[in-house]
């Protein structure tokens, strides 16, 4: 999705390394900040999400260019949080900059029938500096989507660009002309897209974004004509989606654009400085809540927590209450062992002699001495570079130990969310 031809190109000029340092590879887990998503640790327990499309699921702003260490936080970040607080759960983010209707289209026929692409081929109306990853990670693309349970695609921003820029100075019958002519290509595009989409995965649960008008009210005459091609693109959108479910699919459609009417200038950053239609991110929050709420019907919103402070932390959906706050040490999460076993559902017993913790869940015997820099799992020794330590609260002294050791030995996904400041546990 963009607003202008040579805004995209000024960005890509200037930011293409930054994209690079991004770590947003094609096909990994909600960007740099998380562990790999790699097939080795997936489980086949995880609930597993594919997002396609364009820069809204890459979760592109225009801020990005200008920091050091960026990190895009967009709408799907957000909905593997929500997926995270169900369960496991992992997430391939597959979304190109500048990607069109035809471009998914090519992209996902090259990826359905293993035939080899180049980007080229995808005719986006930008260039995305992670071209080469994004021809590579085909047959990954592939198995990731035959392995998903909910498949996302936000696409049409790109069709639409066009009506941005010439809908001023068009008549009504033009503008409405130019509509038609661009929801013809869309809805052939889209249908191609969602064809092949259910038979690699009839499974699958699709979910497709209709398309929000990002412009403020600062014509009226132009707003309220904006605003009647948004409606006929929802309504596009939805009777698309009802003929794929009348054959058979499992397609939703995640109604985004009615939560940006009126707040066009909140939501996005279409202002004097920025002049950019991506969303900022409150209005990403509220696609994920449209996301999340299509899926599964809520949106749990964490524990607000103060800057700086320990992370809010979920065992199984539970956020973990307890008066033995974390503590951070060497950048590592220490907690009280009896707060966290208790929440795992696990069991450990202490050795005073050789002041050791021993904490079992199922076949997993985790054998954790105070101070060592060495654990054992079931026997084999692990390297412990934050050891265990025995913590004064109060008047009680607690044994803390490292949570991603405890979690990891014991058999359990731990994802470390930064930009939400929580960290998730699952079985």
């Amino acid at each position: 999705m963009l607003l202008r031809q040579r805004t995209w190109k000024t960005w890509i000029a200037a930011g293409a390394a930054l994209w690079l340092s991004i770590g947003s590879v094609v096909g990994s887990a909600a960007a740099a900040q998380e562990q790999p998503n790699t097939a080795a640790t997936r489980s086949s327990a995880a609930f597993n999400m594919v997002s396609l499309g364009d820069s809204l699921t890459v979760g592109f702003e225009p801020q990005l260019l200008n920091e050091k260490n960026p990190l895009p936080y967009g709408f799907m970040d957000r909905v593997l949080e929500q997926a995270l607080y169900q369960g496991r759960a992992h997430l391939s983010n597959y979304g190109i900059l500048g990607l069109t209707s035809e471009g998914l289209r090519n992209y996902v026929k090259a990826v359905s029938t293993d035939q080899a692409f180049r980007y080229q081929d995808l005719k986006s109306v930008a260039e995305d500096p992670r071209a080469s990853m994004i021809e590579s990670s085909a047959a990954q693309a592939k198995q990731d989507i035959i392995n998903a349970d909910v498949i996302t695609i936000t696409i049409g921003g790109n069709d639409f660009g066009a009506l941005l820029a010439r809908i001023g100075a068009a008549s009504e019958t033009e503008g409405n002309t130019i509509v038609q002519e661009l929801l013809k290509q869309y809805t052939a595009n889209v249908t191609e897209v969602l064809q092949d989409l259910t038979k690699l995965n009839g499974d699958a649960q699709i979910v497709i974004a209709d398309q929000y008008q990002p412009m403020p009210n600062f014509q009226k005459g132009v707003y309220n004509r904006l605003m009647a091609a948004a409606d006929q693109f929802t309504k596009n959108v939805d009777e698309l989606a009802k003929s794929m479910v009348d054959q058979g699919a499992k397609v939703k459609v995640a109604h985004v654009a009615e939560q940006f009417k009126g707040k066009e200038g909140e939501l996005t950053h279409t202002n004097l400085m920025e002049q950019d239609i991506h969303p900022t991110q409150k209005g990403y929050e509220v696609m994920a809540k449209v996301f999340a709420n299509t899926i599964w019907g809520t949106y749990r919103q964490p524990k607000v927590v103060v800057d700086r402070g320990p992370a809010t932390i979920v065992v199984n959906g539970q956020e973990l209450n307890t008066k033995n706050l974390p503590v951070i040490r060497d950048n590592r999460t220490f907690v009280a062992i009896k707060d966290i076993v208790d929440a795992l559902g696990a069991t450990s017993q202490w050795d005073n002699k050789t002041s050791t913790a021993i904490i079992t869940y199922g076949d997993r015997v985790l054998t954790l001495p105070i101070g060592a820099k060495s654990a054992q799992v079931n026997g084999q020794t692990l390297a412990v570079d934050a050891p265990a330590f025995l913590y004064k609260v109060g008047k009680e002294q607690k044994t803390y130990v490292p949570l991603r050791l405890l979690a990891d030995g014991l058999g359990f996904q731990i994802e470390n969310r930064t930009k939400a400041h929580t960290v998730f546990i699952n079985p």
